[in-house]
């Protein structure tokens, strides 16, 4: 009779034990907050954004953005955001890098694609160099038509400013029933370009060879000014000394002529079917087709146009 009363004893005990684990738990668990991921860019279509839209959950859903109804474009500082959870039970995870943007007309009434290759294409056609490494971002600047459906895409248009730019703006021209129409669009690109930068430093007056410079691709914002893009014109020359990993541009380099002042060449003559030659000397440096000032054995400065590398013939 004991041992059962015991037995009775230890199972209410264990069951008391458990019940307060549960408890237990439960506590623990009120107090783990919910997280709440804040993302750098939203796309959206009302005007009141409450705490649900950023993924809070409960019965108090209060408005923490409200979006001018005239903006396709509005930035809120992340701070904004994160006071307005300040003191509810949440964990915030933030990729906003301190500002969230929020955009209207994401899927442009359903062109956002087509208006995306055309853009693509247009780019690549313009700029074959370019490297784009993922589809393009695109927004409309103002407001959409109301009857932008009925739109039809022509042509992309992109100033060459544009073309050295990660961001930037085109036209697209759209066909709307017997007129053309105009309308303004941003976009945003990951695209690199070849540059050349040099393995050592270079002094001034070295002709440059393969092995004093090496090829990389770097973001499409990156190249300075007049950077040399692709490939390297041949038979240059350094002008402007340059340091070791500077981006090779134009303004470091003179071209080499074909030919150079001071050397002598075969110079013809021709008059009424008679071809005299004689041997001159360049005044200045040229290249194949060139028009230059040659001096004859005799001292008479004459212009030549350079035939080849040997020969020129004289024009007066």
């Amino acid at each position: 009779m004991v041992e059962h009363n015991l037995a009775k004893v230890g199972v209410a005990s264990s069951n008391l034990v458990s019940r307060s684990i549960l408890f237990l738990l439960l506590f623990i668990s009120s107090l783990v907050s919910q997280p709440l991921y804040i993302d750098k860019t939203y796309c959206i279509e009302e005007d009141t954004l409450r705490a649900s839209f950023f993924g809070y959950q409960s019965n108090d859903n209060p408005i923490i953005v409200t979006i001018p109804k005239e903006r396709t474009h509005y930035s809120v500082p992340t701070n904004t955001i994160r006071s307005a959870f300040s003191d509810r039970n949440v964990t915030i995870i933030d990729s906003s890098d301190g500002v969230v943007i929020f955009k209207r007309n994401c899927t442009l009434m359903g062109k956002a694609d087509a208006i995306e290759e055309a853009f693509l294409k247009k780019f690549q056609e313009v700029a074959p160099s370019v490297m784009i490494d993922e589809k393009p971002r695109i927004s409309i600047k103002t407001s959409l038509p109301a009857d932008f459906k009925r739109y039809e895409l022509v042509d992309i248009h992109i100033s060459d400013a544009m073309l050295k730019r990660n961001s930037g703006s085109f036209v697209a021209i759209f066909k709307v029933g017997d007129r053309e129409k105009k309308l303004y669009f941003t976009y945003e690109i990951n695209a690199k370009v070849k540059v050349f930068k040099a393995k050592r430093n270079l002094l001034n007056g070295k002709i440059l060879t393969n092995d004093d410079y090496e090829s990389v691709w770097v973001s499409l914002d990156t190249p300075p000014t007049r950077a040399i893009l692709n490939e390297i014109p041949q038979n240059v020359v350094i002008k402007n000394g340059i340091k070791e990993g500077q981006i090779l541009t134009d303004f470091h380099f003179d071209v080499k002529k074909v030919l150079s002042k001071k050397e002598s060449i075969k110079a013809l003559f021709k008059e009424e079917g008679l071809v005299i030659e004689v041997q001159a000397t360049l005044l200045e440096d040229g290249n194949v087709g060139d028009i230059v000032k040659i001096k004859t054995e005799q001292g008479k400065i004459l212009n030549a146009k350079i035939l080849s590398r040997h020969e020129a013939i004289i024009l007066e």
